[in-house]
């Protein structure tokens, strides 16, 4: 047995080492969730039950609402739709419905998460079937936790089914949440393989688990693991950097995972796409569009138009379909793509004085959005600011990228403070939800709610 293997062995028997199981307890889970070890009787049920977590996580709240609240709280979008103005004011009541849904979800998939690792220790599934699913589980657990530490700061960490850990869980410090996501993620990088399951890219891999950490890091700030494991990914060769007009459809080559929706179009096109009013609900802020460079293909390609009330307003035009679509255009939605590895790398090299190689990562960008390169002797400022200004325009309403970008620059009040007349610094994070407050007094209040 070669030294790789041999040590994947010994993760392996770690990892099925036997817990103390009770009774599943769930935050809104349907009433017809079954117990663990009777979904996990063979491959293909073990399989089908991790292949419900992705399912969740594509849901209406998750890989949509999220991308919304996130884009007005920042400022990506504003609203047409005056109930909605609370995001763009941020003033987010504590009962927030969507604030509400969208932690559930999260809750939700963690929690299935674990009664799945729970489950696992005593199926009779394959062992290369169990150390996939496993891997895959993680990587979903700490996708999850992302998100929410990402906004909501200290949060419950949730990592058994036991009701006695479960029940009245306060909220852990963000660090023990980080400890956590970066634990899932190096595990899960050993365990899954480098290649995908199939022609498309719905499950996660090796590279996605990578990527995620790279993620996470970065956010973390700890540049010098983020640009190394950026640099994993895209010194794989397998994911070429797309043109813009193609980068959303399913199986897209740049494409590292992506969420598979059953009828070929996202909630995300759905909820920006005008419908037969002819306007769209959250339109760009002026703001945002002024940021695109003359002849930058991401606005041709990515942004479109309609007039409201005599108003020429931009809306987010990435994902095209709203209907059902079969074709070799049908979208899935994005989770990790190239394009933002280069970015992640860019980032991190530029924090550690590496200018010209963050520079050079940037233009890599600039190239197929058919803009000119950037000076190689930026100074370390305006590095920084080049890199904020690349991913506002890529990365835009993707999993509210720009929302965690202002948060980890540390330039979140200095930029929304002047745009926003009700901003206060407490407003980075969103409130606990009252309903989840209600129901646990252990949970405490973020400031300013």
């Amino acid at each position: 047995m070669n030294s790789h293997k041999y040590f994947l062995y010994i993760i392996y028997c770690l990892l099925l080492i036997p817990v103390a199981c009770k009774k599943l307890i769930t935050v809104d889970t349907p009433a017809s969730e079954l117990p663990a070890d009777l979904v996990l009787g063979n491959d293909e049920l073990a399989d089908a039950a991790v292949a419900d977590i992705y399912y969740v996580l594509s849901g209406r709240y998750t890989s949509s609402a999220l991308f919304f609240i996130n884009g007005m709280t920042a400022d990506e979008l504003t609203t047409l739709n005056t109930s909605h103005m609370r995001f763009v004011n941020n003033a987010i009541p504590v009962d927030d419905i969507l604030i509400l849904y969208t932690w559930r979800d999260f809750y939700k998939a963690i929690y299935r998460a674990n009664a799945i690792l729970e489950g696992l220790v005593s199926s009779n599934i394959s062992a290369e079937k169990k150390m996939q699913l496993i891997g895959e589980t993680r990587f979903l657990r700490a996708f999850c936790y992302y998100y929410l530490v990402s906004n909501w700061g200290d949060v419950p960490l949730i990592t058994s089914t036991d009701i006695n850990q479960t029940e009245l869980a306060a909220r852990a410090p963000v660090a023990d949440i980080y400890k956590q996501m970066m634990s899932d993620l190096e595990i899960a990088s050993l365990l899954l393989s480098a290649t995908y399951r199939s022609n498309e890219k719905v499950r996660a891999n090796k590279w996605a688990a990578i990527a995620m950490l790279a993620r996470v890091y970065l956010q973390w700030r700890n540049w010098a693991e983020a640009e190394k494991n950026a640099a994993l990914v895209i010194n794989s060769g397998m994911f070429p950097n797309t043109q813009p007009d193609s980068v959303f459809f399913k199986n897209s080559q740049s494409a590292i995972l992506q969420f598979w929706m059953k009828d070929g179009y996202t909630y995300a096109g759905q909820t920006f796409i005008p419908v037969s009013d002819g306007y769209s609900n959250y339109p760009f802020t002026t703001d945002f569009m002024n940021a695109f460079e003359p002849g930058d293909l991401r606005k041709t390609k990515w942004t479109s138009s309609f007039t409201y009330a005599g108003g020429l307003y931009y809306y987010p035009y990435k994902y095209k379909k709203n209907t059902i679509s079969t074709s070799d255009d049908a979208e899935y939605v994005m989770v990790l793509r190239i394009a933002e590895l280069y970015l992640i790398r860019a980032e991190a090299r530029c924090h550690q004085d590496d200018i010209s190689g963050a520079v050079a990562d940037l233009n890599i960008i600039r190239h197929y959005a058919g803009l000119t390169d950037l000076p190689s002797d930026l100074t370390k400022e305006n590095c920084l600011l080049a890199v904020e200004k690349e991913r506002k325009v890529e990365l835009f309403t993707e999993w509210g990228d720009r929302w965690l970008t202002l948060q980890r620059n540390g330039r979140i009040d200095t930029v929304l403070k002047v745009i926003k007349p009700y901003w206060t610094l407490t407003d980075t994070l969103y409130p606990v939800p009252k309903q989840e407050r209600d129901r646990n007094p252990n949970l405490t209040q973020n400031a300013g709610y």
